[in-house]
């Protein structure tokens, strides 16, 4: 504290703190000038020290309970959803799918940021080896990719069930487990890129050094990362799920009419697959968009800050913007980790994840409650049936 008593007096001399003025700037010579931006700077990072410190510890030990959390529900999960009777639908396959990555995320990704982040030594280990450096620039996008994209393929496969529902029993598990595996095969063999270019490693979250390669560098390349894992898979997401409302609504009505009864498929199994999804769906948007939201800001006012020269009354108002953002993206950043530790939950606790619960119950040896989904038991319309029937 002495030091930073003694650093803000001398600063005193230079700029008032409380009330400083950029606008004589341009006539100040280079070495008073970075002095008294970087007193500025330092004076910012003293207000918002609170705040810094809050989100610094939610990183992390509030991460580390979430990947401990994370990784022993998801454990669970995966025991439940490979059960045999479970294994059958194509909504468990995703779910089983989703569960594995998030598990992988959880722990290359954000365990080791923060393994990284409180030990020198291990991220050291990092810096003086370049292949695990690239490694882990690999795993950091890869397994990103590989949780929102399964959600995204999760999507587009009920949506093509609920457009096209004669045509559902084209879904087989063969043919899911082809496209889940595509799809995975899809993004690692993009995410391999990460060997050979790099652009935005050295700005953690988590705060530890990045490493210094031979990879080629590539500062825009951010942009199209924030693009591809944020808004082009939240876009899609957002408009399928919208057409999946309007689409059942539309269908409720006609069975409605079909079948006289008021609400005659609240039991089906076809929608509760769908409002898992759409519960899946909108806790990735609730969690991931705030996050989105502010590194695309990061991303306008990097253009802005190497564009305005040293000299700009806004050059240091645009310094201190870019070091709060970089903060509220890490507080976000925390919560966003909690969508890789919440499906069991959405599974075991709402109303859509019937089957999933009573599988649970018997794991645990209660006794299993007797079915009501059992909608092709009853003699409705072959059109109806084929649809209700297939999860």
């Amino acid at each position: 504290m002495a030091n930073a008593t003694f650093q803000f007096n001398n600063c005193s001399e230079i700029v008032d703190l409380d009330h400083p003025d950029n606008s004589n700037n341009d006539q100040l010579p280079l070495d008073v000038l970075q002095a008294k931006i970087n007193c500025q700077i330092d004076a910012f990072n003293l207000r918002i020290l609170p705040f810094t410190t809050l989100v610094q510890g939610l990183l992390y030990y509030g991460t580390t309970v979430i990947v401990c959390v994370g990784l022993f529900f998801n454990a669970v999960s995966f025991v439940v959803l490979t059960r045999k009777r479970m294994r059958k639908s194509s909504v468990n396959m995703f779910l089983t799918a989703l569960t594995i990555s998030d598990s992988l995320s959880l722990t290359m990704n954000f365990m080791i940021g923060v393994i990284r982040a409180q030990n020198f030594s291990a991220n050291q280990s990092f810096m003086d080896n370049q292949s695990l450096c690239k490694l882990h620039g690999v795993f950091v996008v890869v397994f990103n990719l590989l949780s929102v994209w399964t959600i995204v393929s999760f999507t587009i496969a009920r949506f093509l069930i609920v457009k096209y529902p004669h045509k559902a029993n084209n879904f087989t598990e063969k043919r899911t487990l082809i496209i889940i595996a595509s799809v995975w095969l899809a993004v690692i063999m993009f995410s391999c890129h990460k060997i050979f270019i790099t652009g935005f490693e050295g700005d953690s979250v988590f705060g530890y050094k990045g490493c210094q390669t031979d990879r080629a560098r590539v500062p825009d390349i951010g942009k199209f990362y924030v693009a591809f894992n944020t808004w082009l898979p939240s876009l899609l997401i957002l408009t399928l799920n919208v057409f999946i409302i309007r689409m059942i609504r539309k269908q409720n009505s006609r069975r409605q009419a079909m079948l006289g009864s008021k609400n005659p498929t609240t039991t089906s199994l076809d929608v509760k697959a769908t409002k898992l999804l759409l519960t899946v769906s909108f806790t990735y948007l609730v969690l991931r968009s705030p996050l989105g939201i502010i590194q695309t800001l990061e991303l306008f006012l990097y253009q802005v800050v190497h564009a305005a020269p040293i000299t700009s009354p806004l050059y240091v108002f645009n310094c201190t913007m870019k070091i709060k953002l970089k903060w509220i993206r890490a507080f976000f950043f925390f919560f966003y980790q909690l969508n890789f530790a919440v499906n069991f939950f959405l599974n075991a606790f709402t109303s859509s994840g019937t089957m999933f619960q009573r599988t649970l119950w018997d794991l645990m040896g209660g006794k299993a409650k007797k079915s009501r989904d059992t909608p092709c038991a009853v003699q409705v319309p072959v059109t109806v049936a084929s649809n209700t029937c297939r999860i």
